[in-house]
């Protein structure tokens, strides 16, 4: 089963350091699963990262090379196939046909916060998929995608208000998804009280991430399920002057992203993963565990995410890409770039929040980060690449 929740960074999680917002699911699950500290997305478009993760085909990749859809490999050994989405957008993306059930949760419009948890879209959307569960034969791959924040941010007012000091402003009573550019004027109070109601939305599917935690556990699946948990992109609050999807700009708040892969038996639980992950693993991995692997897997999909002693894996490097930017992460480094010749540099992982740009001050790691993305554009899919200079896996001296 994968759950994909759009527009959850990695950041306002208690797993991945968040320490004031309560997230008692995704503690729990964390406790049980694999977690990777670095995952990376490669777009920032939707439509990209699920090319990525449904076809194996990194969105660096100028096309799909012929490769089969993950949901049709799977059809094709009787394994049954279902999609579940409240996302009206993604039940047009190639190779949702490949699926054997498509079910559609609609996006009711709505104008004001809900009075309880179970009347918001996020509480359908997995009451249905806890519904699915129960309802799926073996073998079978749940796929649920979650307009997440994307989606109205309608939970109880509540929810945010927990977050207010004495001294703050009334937490505000909106429902539409918030999106701007900050200038330098801008209102301070207005960005709390945006990030007071975001927290709301976290702690909104929290909640609903436990009763679908639950349900799994609670199904005759249960021991012999895997489960992944994770988004496509992340959202944007404040962090380099960008609140919501106002543009493409490539950092960490956009594209970091959470994945939790928890294991029949309790295998590899609370075990951290600190390699550079991305999307296309979810392809290579999820075709392995069902024994439809069709290639080997590559250095751009950075090889399985499940332990393994037979194939060796690739980490030390990502890649993203958007309309006008790209960027590159190795241990050592993040660089982001526009196609007007811009870059900024941090270090990582000191740099967590990418606040000291350094790009001036190391036009030496510039250069070779250049040449890294080079390399992986010039690179068929597949191909290896270039092994990294010391200084890019170990940072500044």
């Amino acid at each position: 089963m994968v759950v994909v929740v759009d527009r959850l960074g990695a950041g306002w999680l208690g797993p991945y350091g968040n320490t004031w917002i309560e997230t008692p699911g995704f503690n729990r699950l964390a406790s049980q699963s694999l977690l990777f500290e670095t995952a990376l997305s490669d777009s920032a478009e939707l439509s990209s990262y699920y090319r990525s993760v449904w076809a194996g085909q990194h969105a660096r990749a100028n096309s799909c090379d012929g490769s089969n859809s993950l949901s049709a490999l799977l059809t094709s050994t009787a394994v049954e196939t279902h999609l579940l989405t409240d996302c009206q957008q993604l039940t047009g993306f190639p190779f949702v046909s490949d699926f054997d059930r498509l079910t559609e949760v609609p996006c009711m419009a709505v104008d004001s916060n809900a009075e309880t948890m179970g009347d918001t879209q996020l509480a359908r959307l997995f009451a249905t998929a806890a519904d699915a569960v129960l309802d799926s034969q073996e073998p079978f791959c749940l796929w649920v995608h979650a307009n997440g924040l994307s989606g109205p941010w309608d939970g109880p007012l509540e929810l945010r208000e927990q977050f207010a000091e004495d001294d703050d402003p009334s937490a505000p009573g909106f429902v539409e998804v918030p999106e701007r550019r900050l200038d330098h004027g801008f209102d301070p109070d207005w960005l709390l009280g945006i990030q007071h109601a975001c927290a709301g939305q976290v702690v909104l599917l929290d909640a609903c991430l436990e009763v679908l935690v639950d349900a799994i556990d609670a199904s005759r699946v249960a021991d012999n399920s895997l489960l992944i948990v994770t988004s496509p992109r992340g959202f944007p609050l404040g962090e380099h002057h960008r609140v919501g999807a106002c543009d493409h700009a490539l950092f960490g708040e956009l594209i970091q992203v959470p994945l939790l892969c928890r294991l029949p038996e309790g295998k590899s639980a609370s075990v951290r993963e600190r390699g550079l992950i991305q999307p296309t693993s979810l392809y290579d991995t999820l075709a392995d565990w069902f024994d439809v692997l069709e290639r080997p897997p590559s250095h751009w999909a950075n090889s399985m995410l499940l332990p393994s002693e037979e194939i060796a894996t690739f980490r030390d490097r990502g890649f993203s890409v958007a309309t006008g930017h790209q960027a590159v992460r190795t241990p050592g480094w993040f660089l982001s770039t526009s196609q007007e010749g811009q870059h900024q540099l941090f270090v990582k992982p000191d740099d967590r929040w990418e606040v000291n740009d350094v790009a001036s001050r190391r036009e030496d790691v510039v250069e070779l980060l250049l040449e890294v993305l080079h390399d992986a554009r010039r690179k068929r899919h597949g191909e290896p690449l270039e092994e990294l200079a010391q200084v890019l896996v170990d940072g500044p001296e």
